[in-house]
């Protein structure tokens, strides 16, 4: 009876096998040699890695994404989300600090709200322009199904 022992350095993660390293280096935004150091891949992994059916396919969709016929504004937006994916976790650190004042915290939060698409940022407000805020409407049927009753409208910042 014969077991293979697969040396430990070897072994892949599934970590390794992320569409955001394939995102990386079709985008030129990283070589292999900072994927190994940046993603703790040993060059023994890298070397299984890299001929990995699941990684060479991910790899390939990459490639696809960036080098077909995508503009160049398209490009900039996709890499511009890669590196905004990898600043996340420093903008948890900053918001996660014993030390961090309210104000940074909230300044934070708001922000990941903003990246998140949870806020109102960005998006057209309003004929007043501004920012935040909430408009109520209350509309009063006094009658049956089809009566409508004309009211006041009250504008306040």
């Amino acid at each position: 009876m014969s077991t293979n022992i697969v040396p430990e350095d070897t072994i892949l993660e599934l970590a390794h096998l992320s569409p955001l390293i394939c995102m990386e280096l079709a985008a030129g935004l990283s070589d292999p040699e900072s994927v190994c150091t940046k993603y703790n891949i040993t060059p023994a992994q890298w070397e299984r890695l890299k001929i990995n059916e699941t990684f060479v396919g991910m790899m390939k969709e990459a490639s696809v994404a960036f080098a077909g016929d995508i503009n160049a504004g398209k490009r900039i937006t996709k890499k511009a989300e890669i590196l905004l994916e990898e600043s996340l976790p420093i903008l948890h650190k900053i918001m996660s600090r014993p030390d961090a004042s309210t104000q940074s915290v909230l300044d934070t939060v708001k922000q990941l709200g903003v990246l998140a698409g949870r806020t109102a940022r960005g998006a057209e407000v309003g004929a007043g322009g501004g920012g935040s805020g909430f408009n109520v409407a209350i509309h009063i049927n006094t009658g049956g199904d089809d009566a409508r009753v004309e009211g006041a409208v009250i504008e306040h910042d």
